[in-house]
């Protein structure tokens, strides 16, 4: 009986280090990274405006209360003006939300609002600075999928049939 009590507490100790169960470790480091893909190879948003990769990497802290990325490719004084945030993205212990921020007369965000046609796809690295613990995912929305790559790097692939138009909300649930 002393041993099966020993094994208990050792089990609640472990779930209590692991964030309660969650997958995602709070206080972990998270980089974000954007990329486009529509007829002809992967490129990051930056690249649209002749920019290194890394030019519009994000930085954030896995936080249970707070957004990681309130105002997600935001970005001021490119050479196509101030460019406002696209998406508000918020990493949870078990999932991942991304809420579009743009209202249908954003200067600048709507030329991009529309459905997602066949071989367009919008991806967001998400890359953790110690083991996230996610090893699959459901989505809910249909052209929303999650990929892990590997124990600190996830993909947010968002694809063909995308309704990309003001207050679209999706959540990503982690396993």
């Amino acid at each position: 009986m002393k041993r099966l009590i020993s094994l208990v507490v050792a089990a609640a100790a472990l779930l209590a280090a692991c964030g309660g169960g969650g997958v995602v470790p709070e206080g972990a480091d998270v980089t974000l990274r954007n990329t486009l893909e529509e007829d002809g190879p992967e490129i990051a948003f930056p690249a649209l405006f002749e920019l290194p990769d890394e030019a519009f990497d994000e930085n954030g802290t896995v936080s249970f209360s707070a957004s990681e990325f309130p105002a997600a490719l935001a970005q001021p004084g490119t050479p196509m003006g101030d460019i406002s945030g696209l998406y508000d993205i918020n990493v949870n212990a078990d999932s991942i939300t991304f809420a579009l921020l743009p209202t249908a007369d954003d200067p600048f965000w709507v030329n991009v609002f529309g459905v997602f046609p066949a071989g367009k796809f919008d991806r967001y690295y998400l890359t953790f600075s110690e083991p996230h613990g996610i090893s699959g995912s459901s989505s809910s929305n249909e052209s929303v999928s999650l990929r892990v790559d590997s124990d600190t790097v996830v993909v947010v692939e968002i694809s063909e049939g995308y309704d990309m138009s003001p207050g679209m909300e999706f959540t990503i649930d982690l396993d």
